[in-house]
């Protein structure tokens, strides 16, 4: 009998510590993913930058830090495409020009921050961030809109643990696969075309919105129509990452 018990204990001894190691090794293989299954409670440690998906979907953003009119031209282009895009909005611009503002959201584009200040987030402190962000959450809920889930690093000025600080106070940080280089002397046909050739399932471009960028709304406009063409769709980003896989950009 003694034998019994001494030979059950150790058994069990055996499948706990088999367990364990089960856990950690699994554990290990979800964290090391670099591409994984979004979900509400669950952050990743990278910036989002891309979706893998099969359907035939992009997302635009346009940053907006400074400038009007051309906002102005942008949303009537969105509206005549019938697009919806995200715009990730600077709280001092917000403040300053709160009927575009409000437009924006008004025509039920998504809006995500682009800092409150223009300050550098990777020069700030935890606690300086999460000042940043609250102040443009605030801004952004005086203009009607709410919730607030995506952030952008304004000047695109980041590091690991800024974006892991806003992860963690429950945004997503979102970046893009597809930067639209455009100055005030591009050519728009020349250069939708050469986007277009460029983009592909799944991509975020991002575009800045300021008003010596003049090209900008004819490339959007030429842009949307040519990939149409090819039976793309284009959505928010956040209907662009649900319910895809996401790919994270790399921290330097």
């Amino acid at each position: 009998m003694m034998f019994f018990v001494l030979n059950w204990t150790s058994w069990k001894r055996w499948i706990f510590f088999a367990l364990i190691g089960m856990i950690v090794y699994f554990s290990y293989q979800l964290s090391s993913t670099y591409v994984f299954e979004p979900r509400a409670s669950v952050q990743s440690t990278g910036g989002i930058s891309k979706a893998v998906k099969d359907e035939e979907e992009i997302a635009i953003t346009i940053n907006v830090s400074w400038g009007d009119d051309i906002i102005i031209e942008i949303l009537e282009i969105l509206r005549e495409e019938k697009v919806k895009a995200t715009f990730f909005i600077n709280g001092e611009w917000a403040l300053r020009n709160e009927e575009i503002a409000k437009l924006i959201i008004e025509e039920n584009h998504e809006v995500g921050l682009l800092g409150f200040y223009r300050d550098h987030y990777e020069d700030l402190t935890e606690e300086q961030i999460t000042e940043d962000i609250q102040n443009g959450e605030d801004t952004l809920k005086r203009l009607d809109y709410e919730p607030l889930t995506l952030v952008r690093p304004p000047e695109n000025r980041y590091n690991q643990s800024v974006v892991e600080h806003i992860n963690e106070l429950g945004y997503r940080t979102v970046f893009w696969s597809h930067f639209a280089n455009i100055q005030g002397d591009t050519d728009p046909e020349q250069k939708a075309m050469s986007i277009v050739d460029e983009l592909s399932k799944g991509d975020i471009i991002m575009f800045k919105a300021h008003d010596d960028l003049t090209p900008t709304p004819e490339i959007i406009r030429q842009l949307i129509q040519l990939k149409k063409d090819e039976g793309y769709n284009f959505v928010t980003v956040t209907e662009l990452l649900s319910p895809a896989k996401i790919k994270l950009n790399p921290i330097n």
